[in-house]
């Protein structure tokens, strides 16, 4: 007689009665959630999935909140600037957390923030992702190609991986230009033949062409069908440079908050001043366009820059990242002006910027970014449907518990946890 099957391993928690939003396209929206050694085991309706627990399966009872991936900081400086706002690494990752990011993409990661970060990830201190960007400049700067003693995507741990290299191509609204387009040429075209996924601060559209000239001059003498380079902040973009975007299968890094109260900066009028209102932060055409937008807040950076007016680190929420994708409106409260409104996402549109797609930019689809069986036990439960609420209180959403590999990093006092 052939052997019988073996039984199949129970989860260690099953959530229910709940809203899963798995932002999966063939399931959509489920009622319970299983997890097993930091995975997720399974995800469907409540009687499906309670059917697999066993005498040693937790069960929580989610009392009808949301359930979401944990979310996906992709422009940030958390950790290696955390402190300029009073905080040090770990209650900067803790503040993170609280606010539901379970991972990060800290994009100014020089050899000793390297170090530092491998020192939390060895300590066990490094409580969420991070994916680490590598500066090769900063203003006129040139670092060199340090990047180079390690391999491009380099996974120290499931916690803690190396995830590109960062070019600064201008700063001050578009004012100050750091490279010009030989060195530039030969600098992306060397960090790409040897797979390294370059991404590029460009605020201006002189900037963009110059990336855009760049990456296509690389892709031309090395063809790579899955290079996913990327573009940060993506400020002012003309309509020829987001088809060339597309072609050459680069991904807008896009901070919902920008410009808002950053409008008012000196620089800014300038910049519009060389082009024209509807090239200016163009969510909408962007995401619409095919163009793969991920977002994130550039914590702390953009909120220290307002206006000359500090911000505590309260800010920088996923569900204000939501809001302010949705309504154009900033953290000060400026209103958005026409060309602004013109360009607003919807919430499932915005949602995905700080999931799924984020996921993508970092080539972690397979593992992190849906709610799917297999994938990392990266979860934020919720107080309230961000898909149904009323627009206005999409900021006022609490994050009750966050988990990163099933474990629970961050838990409010009133969560199922």
């Amino acid at each position: 007689m052939p052997a019988p099957e073996p039984k199949p391993t129970p989860p260690e928690v099953i959530y229910h009665r709940g809203i899963v939003l798995t932002m999966e396209a063939g399931l959509p929206r489920a009622e319970a959630i299983a997890v097993r050694d930091g995975r997720i085991l399974a995800v469907g309706d409540d009687e499906d999935v309670l059917a697999l627990r066993e005498l040693t399966t937790r069960v929580v009872d989610l009392g009808g909140r949301t359930v979401l991936p944990g979310f996906i900081d992709s422009h940030a400086h958390w950790i290696g600037d955390g402190g300029m706002v009073g905080h040090n690494a770990d209650s900067a990752i803790d503040a993170a957390l609280r606010r539901g990011w379970t991972s990060v993409n800290e994009q100014f990661v020089n050899q000793q923030r390297l170090a530092d970060l491998r020192a939390l990830d060895e300590a066990g201190r490094l409580r969420l992702r991070v994916n680490a960007y590598l500066p090769v400049n900063f203003d006129d700067e040139k670092f060199g190609e340090w990047f180079r003693e390690f391999d491009p995507r380099h996974a120290y741990s499931p916690r803690l991986r190396v995830a590109g290299i960062k070019l600064f191509l201008d700063h001050d609204w578009g004012t100050r230009f750091h490279w010009d387009q030989v060195e530039l040429d030969r600098y992306v075209l060397s960090a790409h033949r040897d797979g390294w996924q370059v991404t590029a601060h460009a605020i201006s559209a002189e900037a963009h062409d110059q990336y855009l000239t760049a990456v296509a001059r690389a892709q031309a003498t090395h063809p790579t069908a899955d290079a996913r380079h990327r573009v940060e902040h993506v400020v002012q973009l003309r309509d020829d440079q987001l088809t060339r975007m597309g072609e050459l299968g680069l991904i807008a890094s896009i901070q919902p908050g920008m410009p808002g109260d950053l409008a008012a900066e000196a620089g800014f009028p300038e910049l519009v001043a060389r082009g024209q209102t509807r090239w200016i932060t163009r969510w909408r055409d962007l995401v619409e366009s095919g163009v793969r937008t991920i977002g994130g807040t550039d914590m702390p950076w953009l909120v220290l820059g307002l206006a000359g007016r500090a911000i505590e680190l309260p800010h920088g929420s996923p569900l204000e990242a939501v809001h302010q994708a949705v309504t154009r409106q900033s953290y000060l409260g400026r209103p958005p002006e026409d060309w602004q409104l013109a360009q607003r996402l919807t919430v499932d549109q915005a949602l995905r910027l700080l999931t799924v797609d984020a996921a993508y930019g970092t080539f972690e689809e397979d593992v992190k970014g849906t709610l799917a069986s297999g994938k990392y036990a990266d979860i934020v439960i919720l107080s309230d449907d961000p898909t149904t609420v009323e627009v206005h209180r999409l900021p006022t959403i609490e994050v009750l518990a966050t988990m990163v590999g099933g474990r629970t990093e961050h838990c409010a006092h009133t969560a199922p946890c």
